[in-house]
């Protein structure tokens, strides 16, 4: 096992944002699960962004840790209100042993849109836009709507029967 991803990986379950930082290259990039436009460059941007997520999620627990020692590929389950969720973050290393970037995937898709409605107005109230973050979860909440609506009750409709 890596011991910077070992770090990230404690620090991201007790939720210790200087932590998390200390295992990231200055110049770290974040690969947004949400969207091609929602990248992260630079510890002020990462920071800020990890610490709303984090403060949505809980129960956050790392159970796989696997790869060399430039590329890692981690994945862990978290609560995010009602949603279980599973996600996978590529990690990539740099020649000092810091996290350089991260790619993250989430799972199933109305967690990946409960995420998307808790972080988007999150974000702009930490940055300091009320009205923005207002805007932005009155955008989002009908797309996490739909996805959670048709995952109870059309997906079951189309899910094959066992015998």
């Amino acid at each position: 096992m890596n011991a910077t991803t070992q770090r990230y990986r404690k620090a991201g379950e007790a939720k210790d944002i200087d932590m998390l930082m200390s295992t990231l290259a200055p110049a770290v990039v974040f690969r947004s699960p949400l969207s091609a436009r929602a990248g992260f460059a630079g510890h002020a941007q990462v920071r800020q962004l990890f610490t709303v997520a984090l403060g949505a999620l809980r129960d956050l627990r790392y159970h796989t840790d696997v790869g060399d020692d430039r590329t890692r590929m981690l994945a862990a389950t978290a609560r995010l209100g009602r949603h279980e969720l599973e996600e996978a973050a590529l990690v990539r290393l740099g020649d000092d042993g810091l996290i350089e970037e991260v790619t993250l995937w989430i799972r199933p898709l109305p967690a990946l849109t409960a995420m998307m409605a808790a972080l988007g107005p999150g974000l702009a109230r930490a940055a300091g836009r009320p009205a923005l973050a207002a805007f932005v979860g009155a955008s989002v909440r009908p797309l996490a709507f739909m996805t959670d609506f048709g995952d109870r009750t059309m997906v079951p409709l189309v899910t094959p029967k066992g015998d």
